[in-house]
């Protein structure tokens, strides 16, 4: 009896390392998946719809340019035989000559009898991609820890005054902006208190970029030249070459309904599309999701206190990679992290 459970678990074991293989193979090689082959293979549907109609716009282009230069050719040497007769009877007029000579050039550049119209009806049948699977990151624990701070407003490196943006490295170390005592502070995974990284130099208006490890002076990226149109309490973020943006989120005025935003802050976007924004002014986080026109309330629906379940005026928010949500809960001077419900 035991070789034979013997034997079976070598089946197993075999199995196991045969199915372990063929993961990795196509974790390193995605687009050798048989749905890659099935976008691949309606790429080249599409493509070769499109030449087709392409061409078949040809053949039909070509047979009408055949009438519209006989047309044109027509004209001109109507044109041709009154310049003749200008000639003979040497009377003419300049002006009726340079119209009709510019008419018919126009007309050869530009045809007024044909032209190419763009159908609205689209050519090609598009496709989409549809998972059944969930979010991962459906819902999370609504009593927070609190991992950074929870000693009252104040300066020393136990304390927070009115956190801003914070960010979660891949060891969990929380780098926090203490914004009003105006410097930057990381605190360890499981810290009592943190460490003072940038800033603590007073107020310049100016965005700094500090490299993770390094803590120098560091390099003014924005601002600097004092307050008024450099910057002044900064609280935006800029994207490249970005011209003018679309309203993803909100855009209903000011208001508590799940359609509105008050004073919104924080904001990050996950592998999903999924927007999560921190609602300063209603003091709570929500998800908004593409083609929906109403968020949820991910955390924070309890009101504005202190209680593990609650935030005041919230502000940054990222992921650790557990998925797992921590907060910059402003007033309340501390960071909190909602564990994610597995």
């Amino acid at each position: 009896h035991r070789q034979i459970l013997s034997k079976e678990l070598n089946h197993i074991t075999n199995d196991h390392n045969q199915f372990k293989q063929r993961i990795n193979e196509q974790k390193q090689n995605p687009q050798n998946h048989s749905l890659i082959k099935q976008i691949d293979q309606w790429e080249r549907n599409t493509i070769e719809k499109i030449q087709e109609k392409a061409k078949e716009y040809r053949e039909i282009f070509t047979e009408f340019s055949q009438i519209w230069f006989n047309d044109i050719e027509k004209n001109f040497n109507d044109f041709s035989e009154q310049i003749e007769q200008i000639h003979e009877e040497n009377e003419y007029n300049e002006i009726n000559l340079s119209n009709k000579v510019i008419e018919i050039t126009e007309e050869l550049i530009n045809p007024s009898n044909i032209s190419v119209k763009e159908d609205s009806q689209s050519l090609i049948n598009q496709i989409s991609i549809i998972s059944s699977k969930k979010s991962k990151f459906k819902k999370w624990k609504q009593n927070a820890i609190i991992v950074a701070a929870e000693n009252g407003r104040g300066q020393e490196l136990n304390q927070l005054n009115s956190l801003g943006g914070i960010f979660i490295d891949k060891n969990k170390n929380i780098f926090i902006a203490d914004c009003f005592n105006h410097r930057i502070v990381e605190w360890k995974y499981n810290a009592k208190e943190g460490q003072i990284i940038a800033g603590e130099n007073g107020k310049e208006n100016e965005v700094r970029r500090w490299k993770i490890g390094e803590y120098n002076e560091g390099i003014v990226a924005a601002g600097g030249n004092g307050k008024g149109d450099q910057l002044n309490t900064p609280d935006f973020i800029f994207r490249k070459d970005a011209k003018k943006g679309r309203i993803v989120a909100g855009g209903n005025d000011q208001g508590k309904n799940l359609n509105q935003l008050s004073s919104p802050d924080g904001i990050i976007v996950d592998s999903l599309g999924q927007i999560y924004i921190v609602d300063w002014g209603n003091t709570q986080v929500m998800r908004w999701c593409e083609g929906k026109e109403d968020s949820e309330i991910i955390v924070g629906e309890n009101g504005s206190k202190i209680q593990s379940n609650q935030l005041k005026y919230p502000r940054g928010l990222p992921f650790d990679e557990e998925g797992n949500l921590y907060v910059a809960d402003s007033r309340n001077d501390r960071t909190a992290k909602f564990g994610i419900v597995l």
